[in-house]
Parts: structure tokens; C-alpha cells; sequence
């Protein structure tokens, strides 16, 4: 490898301690997690030779499960009659090696070296461990590089086998921040070979910025002992050998070695960590946008502002250059580049008026359009490279992700290295597309998660134009819908007025008929000038009773609270004569406040308590209204004892003109009545129903919205 930790200069003194010079301190559970750590065929053993732990590769080779080695004595594994175990404990600063024979659980031999280091947690605890070389081949007494650095390497060839096998670099710094030891994944992680680095200053795997604060540092540890840094876990950049930086996650330490101090410092790559952080902001900014996009395009009042920040939002969270919405205009039949029409962009937009100017270079960028043209001096229109990638987006129904090169065209902005394509709609009727340019990205780099981005947008995209276009449509229905009701209201009012001088006329002088001439008719006669005059004031009833019917929904008031046991008290100072001619018996119990429109309400309840008294019966009228809460609602029943109603008569009773059949001895009204009140009912947002037991009792429900706030509406 090149180089190890320090060596003791030959004539410095020795006047270590005894505790000094013995192996340091590390912790049984360390050597095990770092044995498994590094991948390394070894084991942990007491030392009369008990194994206590072993690693998987070290199973792997005796042909023994680790539980089965727990506990078993080396010398049946290691055919070695003696082991140097009692020494090493001894004298712990002397590690042993030894070429000998593995015998596995099948019996067989395998050859290795074996190398056994003592290690002292604390107190009087040893332990031996042991790191097997299988196989190694006879020594030839070479001076390799790699001898030299074993025979350099004063901590052992355990920490050599750690070091060399795990994944993790590691270089060990003397007080002058030269670097004494560097292992081999300092290269694969900073690009510096360990050998050229040994020797060196540790300022080269620091960025030039840094390096004046970490000479700064490290001369202030050595004079006061203050750490600037945490130095159990600290993430700083690394200087590649290339220039680029590296973020690193560091974790320092010092020690003492020969009466010197040294810094070793572990560290990793945390790249793909940075990345996936990165990635993770990327997809919570996305989606935060797409939910906030999401709540735009369920209020598409404006299309074009949300088109805008569909755009500003896309562009940013992709970090591109460049977003623009296309809408295809005309016929969705006809994929043709002349009829996209540029709605909305953010970014560089240049990139797309650049690259439209030179594909049709006669083209007016006042227009907002962006399409094919003739270039110069030539018949045949050049494709713009935007509408050439719409294009291929729609047809394809699905993203599209090119570079540059992926169509070509005269006029391409040379910056862009790569574009994306979603449609926007079906692919029965697609509405447009959205797309984005990128001068940097490359078009492998986009992510799974970003294409689902730009779908998710282009989707609510759609559902917000979709929306907005229903709405369009609801709105002009609404129109028609009102026009219609304003020329209903305006042909009820002339009719009205245009037949009720006749009618009157007609009653008139069908009086002046019976009053002049009435000694001279018979029964028969009078009893036909009574019809006529009847049916006069039955039709200018139902006259009056049309135009009522067209005026609730345009001549209604605002709604307020309104108290409906005022309105009950009103309706029966209104039919008083009606309910004193019947003797009817009215019980009304407790009434809530709801909102609606007073008058129409009184209007309501008089047809339903008048409708209950006409149809009582030969017994005098009992009527019941009540009331119950349902949700925010509030249900209110005219119950009556009278004749009923037959099933088949329950719907058509609430149509103009309709009436149930009740009966020949009952008088009809106008069929207009039970129509007035359900278009008071559907005016106010509630419903009206009937149910019958014919010749029993009929009950009217009709469910009114309750006051939003405030006290109990029910005393």
C-alpha cells in the first residue's frame, strides 16, 4: 500500500511506562464489529485458547456455524500442538505469526498464516485476536513494498487487514498535518494513491478555502486543547484529485504512539446520501407544488394565471432553463405545428423564441403563436424544434425526453442539451403539451420521480382547462336558463294582461245577462250563466296563478332569518275565514328560524295548509305541522286526516296544471298551487315530498336550510 502509521524514530528514547507501551485499549465488542466490519477471515479468543467470537468468513472456511465455534478450543482447529498465547499476554507489544494448518469440520487441511494480537480493554482483561490468511504461499524472503509497510505498520497486520478492507478511508495525521498513513479507499474516494499522499501535507485533500481554518484549528488544539469541530461525526468537503469537491462525513480522533500524538481521521462519501437528500427535497417541492396546483385547478376562474404558475413552478423545481405551456389550436384532429399556440412560459424563453425566429424567421413574435415557416430561400417550411417535439408528445400519448440531437432542426439553440414533453389531456382529445429545456442536464439524468412531476402537472393542467371549460359551459346554460325565465315572466305577464280584459268582459256581461234577463230563463239556463262565469274566474285564477309561478325565481327578496311560527301565525290570520267556514282544528307545535325569503314562505305554508283543509273530508279538517332537524336542514310536515292521495297521483301533483285525483265530490283547485310551492322549495336549496294512506291522511315535508349560527331556533 505504500505507507503505515509512524515509526519510532531509532534513537529517540524509550521511557514509556509499561502500560504505555501495551496495545491500546479497544473494546472486545469493537474488534468483533470490526473484524465483521472489514469482511476479514479472524476470530476472538481468550487467552487459554477459548474461541469467543469468530467472523463469517472465518465460519466460512473452518466449514463450522459461528454458534459452533463459540466456545471451542483453538488448538482443535488450528493444528499448531503449541500457541503462542500465554507470550503474546506476556508481553503484548510482541504480535506472533505463524504458518500453519486450518482443520476444517470435514476433516480436511487448509494451509494459512495466522497472525495473533493481544488487545487489553481495561484492567486485567486480555484478549488474543487472530486474523487467518488462507492459502498465503511460501515466504520467498522478498522486500516488497507491502513487506516494508508490515514491517512499518507498528500496530500490527490486524489493523492492516482492517484498514486495507474496509470501505471507509482512513489517514493518520502527525501534529504537523503531514500525512503518515492513508489507506487504499482514500484513493477511490479523493483519487489520491495512498504512497503519494504519505509524506504530504493534509492541506492537499482540503479545499483551498479551508485550509487556512483548519491550519488555524489544529495549532489551537495542540496550544489550549479546544476542538472547533465535533469530532465524533462532522461533514466537511474533500478536494479530489481532479479539483472537484467531495462531501465527506468525518470522524476524528488523536492518540499517543512513542511519546507522539497523531490524529486519525475515518471517513466516507456521503454522495450518494447528498444525492438522495437532494432528491428528497426535490419530490416534497414537487409535490408541495403539485398539491397547491391541485387546488388551483379546482378554481379555474383564470386559466391563463394558472397556465403561468404551472410554468414558474415546473421550472423550478426541475431547475431547468426553461418551461412553456403550447395549446394545439383548431381542429385536435390534425396534429400540425402550425397550430400550437404558445400560453404560457417561464424560464430562458429565449430559447424558444430563438429557436421559432430561426426556424421561421418571417414569423411576428407580437402574435403569441408558434409554428413552421419558410426559411430564406427556401419553398419548404423548416419545423421548429419546439412544435417537432409537441408534436411527436402528442402522437406518442406519453412523455417524451430528448437531447438536442434527438430531432435536429435548422435553428436549434446550441445551449440546450435536453428537453421533455408531457401532453396535456387524452389522447382523444388532447388540449396541448407541456415542455421543458435544459442547457446542462443530461437526458438520463432525469429521474423517475421528475417525469411523474411534469405528468402529475400536465394532469392537473387538464382538469383545471376541463373544469374551467365546463364551467364556461355551466355559466352559458345559466344564461339561457335566465334569459328563458325572463321571457317566461315576461309572456306569463302578457298573457295575463292580454286575457284578463276579455275575461273580465266575458264575466260581465254574463251577469248583466242573468240580471237583465234571468226571470226569462228557465233553471237550465241560469244554471249555464253560473258555469260560464265560474269558469271565467277560474281561468283568470290560474292566469294569476302563472304569473305568480314565474315570478318566484325573479322577483324573490334576499334571504334573512326568518321565524316560521310568525309565518304560521300570518297564514292563519290569512285563511281565517277558510278555517272558520271548515271548523278546522290547526296544531302547530314548536317552529325553528330558517333563512329564506319571508313572503314566499307564507305564500308556501297557505297553499300546503289550504291544500290539507280543501281535501279534509266529510269530518271537520285536523292539520299538524312539525318540525324535526335533519343536519343542517331543517324538515317541516303539513300532516291532514283527509282523503289522501293515490300512489300514482304523488308526482304529477307538483306539476303545473296537475291535479290528484280526489275524488267527485271535491272541489279541484287550479293545479298550479302544489307547483308554487315546489318551486318556493327548490328556490330555497330544500326538497318537497308527499306520503299518503288514501282515505286517512296525507303528509307534505319540505326541508328548509337552518340559520348558520346562533342561539337554538327552537324556543
Amino acid at each position: 500500500m505504500g505507507s503505515g502509521p509512524p515509526s519510532r524514530p531509532s534513537d529517540e528514547r524509550d521511557d514509556r511506562s509499561e502500560s504505555d507501551r501495551s496495545a491500546p485499549a479497544v473494546a472486545p465488542i469493537r474488534v468483533d464489529r470490526l473484524l465483521s466490519a472489514a469482511d476479514v477471515t479472524g476470530f476472538r479468543a481468550t487467552p487459554d485458547g477459548t474461541i469467543v467470537e469468530a467472523t463469517a468468513a472465518f465460519a466460512s472456511l473452518t466449514g463450522y456455524d459461528r454458534s459452533e465455534l463459540r466456545g471451542r478450543p483453538l488448538e482443535s482447529i488450528l493444528d499448531e500442538e503449541e500457541l503462542p498465547l500465554a507470550s503474546l499476554v506476556d508481553d503484548p507489544a510482541e504480535p506472533a505469526s505463524r504458518r500453519l494448518s486450518i482443520r476444517t469440520a470435514a476433516d480436511t487441511v487448509v494451509p494459512a498464516e495466522v497472525h495473533l494480537e493481544p488487545f487489553r480493554p481495561g484492567g486485567d482483561e486480555s484478549w488474543i485476536a487472530g486474523i487467518v490468511d488462507p492459502d498465503p504461499g511460501p515466504s520467498n524472503g522478498s522486500t516488497a513494498p507491502s513487506q516494508a509497510a508490515d514491517a512499518d505498520l507498528s500496530y500490527g497486520k490486524t489493523f492492516r487487514a482492517l484498514a486495507d478492507a474496509l470501505p471507509d478511508g482512513i489517514i493518520v495525521l502527525d501534529t504537523d498535518s503531514d500525512i503518515r498513513y492513508a489507506n487504499p479507499a482514500v484513493e477511490r474516494i479523493l483519487g489520491h494513491a495512498p504512497e503519494e499522499l504519505v509524506g504530504s501535507s493534509k492541506v492537499t485533500i482540503i479545499p483551498p478555502r479551508l485550509r487556512r481554518t483548519h491550519l488555524q484549528a489544529l495549532q489551537r488544539y495542540l496550544e489550549t486543547g479546544e476542538r472547533n469541530l465535533n469530532w465524533p461525526y462532522v461533514e466537511l468537503p474533500g478536494q479530489h484529485a481532479d479539483g472537484h469537491e467531495v462531501p465527506l462525513g468525518v470522524s476524528i480522533n488523536d492518540f499517543v504512539y512513542e511519546g507522539e500524538r497523531y490524529f486519525v481521521g475515518l471517513f466516507r462519501d456521503i454522495t450518494p446520501r447528498r444525492e438522495a437528500e437532494r432528491a428528497l427535497k426535490e419530490k416534497v417541492a414537487q409535490l408541495e407544488s403539485v398539491a397547491y396546483l391541485g387546488e388551483r385547478a379546482l378554481d379555474p376562474s383564470d386559466v391563463d394565471s394558472l397556465l403561468e404558475e404551472a410554468a414558474e413552478l415546473v421550472d423550478a423545481g426541475l431547475d431547468t432553463d426553461c418551461c412553456a405551456v403550447f395549446e394545439l389550436g383548431g381542429d385536435a384532429a390534425r396534429i400540425d405545428p402550425e397550430r400550437f399556440h404558445l400560453r404560457a412560459s417561464a424560464g430562458r424563453t429565449d430559447l424558444i423564441e430563438r429557436s421559432s425566429a430561426n426556424a421561421n424567421p418571417n414569423a411576428n413574435a407580437n402574435e403569441g403563436t408558434t409554428g413552421a415557416g419558410a426559411s430564406a430561400g427556401s419553398s419548404e417550411p423548416e419545423p421548429d424544434p419546439a412544435m417537432a417535439l409537441a408534436r411527436e408528445a402528442l402522437e406518442a400519448t406519453e412523455p417524451v425526453v430528448l437531447d438536442a440531437s434527438g430531432f435536429e432542426p435548422p435553428g436549434t439553440a446550441d445551449e440546450v442539451t435536453s428537453t421533455v414533453a408531457v401532453p396535456i389531456g387524452s389522447a382523444a382529445d388532447p388540449w396541448g403539451v407541456l415542455e421543458i429545456y435544459d442547457a446542462e442536464t443530461d437526458p438520463d439524468e432525469f429521474a423517475d420521480h421528475d417525469l411523474d412531476f411534469l405528468e402529475s402537472v400536465a394532469s392537473l393542467l387538464a382538469t383545471g382547462i376541463e373544469r374551467r371549460e365546463y364551467e364556461r359551459r355551466l355559466n352559458e346554460t345559466v344564461d339561457e336558463l335566465e334569459a328563458s325565465n325572463e321571457r317566461l315572466e315576461q309572456f306569463a305577464y302578457a298573457v295575463s294582461h292580454d286575457l284578463e280584459e276579455p275575461l273580465r268582459m266575458i264575466s260581465s256581461y254574463l251577469q248583466l245577462v242573468e240580471r237583465r234577463y234571468g226571470d226569462e230563463l228557465d233553471a237550465d239556463g241560469r244554471e249555464f250563466i253560473e258555469f260560464a262565469v265560474d269558469g271565467a274566474d277560474r281561468m283568470k285564477e290560474m292566469i294569476d296563478g302563472l304569473l305568480a309561478y314565474s315570478r318566484i325565481d325573479t322577483r324573490g327578496e334576499p334571504f334573512e332569518p326568518v321565524d316560521l311560527e310568525a309565518v304560521l301565525e300570518d297564514v292563519t290570520t290569512d285563511i281565517g275565514v277558510l278555517i272558520a267556514d271548515s271548523d278546522a282544528q290547526l296544531a302547530v307545535e314548536p317552529l325553528p328560524v330558517v333563512e329564506g325569503d319571508a313572503s314566499q314562505l307564507r305564500q308556501l305554508f297557505q297553499n300546503l295548509v289550504s291544500n290539507a283543509i280543501k281535501y279534509s273530508g266529510d269530518e271537520p279538517p285536523r292539520i299538524d305541522v312539525t318540525a324535526t332537524r335533519d343536519g343542517d336542514r331543517w324538515a317541516v310536515t303539513v300532516r291532514d286526516e283527509g282523503i289522501g292521495i293515490e300512489p300514482d297521483a304523488r308526482d304529477r301533483i307538483f306539476r303545473v296544471f296537475q291535479r290528484g285525483d280526489r275524488g267527485h265530490d271535491v272541489e279541484d283547485g287550479t293545479g298550479i298551487g302544489l307547483a308554487i310551492a315546489r318551486r318556493i322549495v327548490d328556490r330555497h336549496g330544500g326538497e318537497i315530498s308527499v306520503e299518503s294512506e288514501p282515505g286517512e291522511w296525507t303528509a307534505v315535508t319540505v326541508t328548509l336550510p337552518g340559520v348558520e349560527s346562533g342561539p337554538d331556533p327552537i324556543p
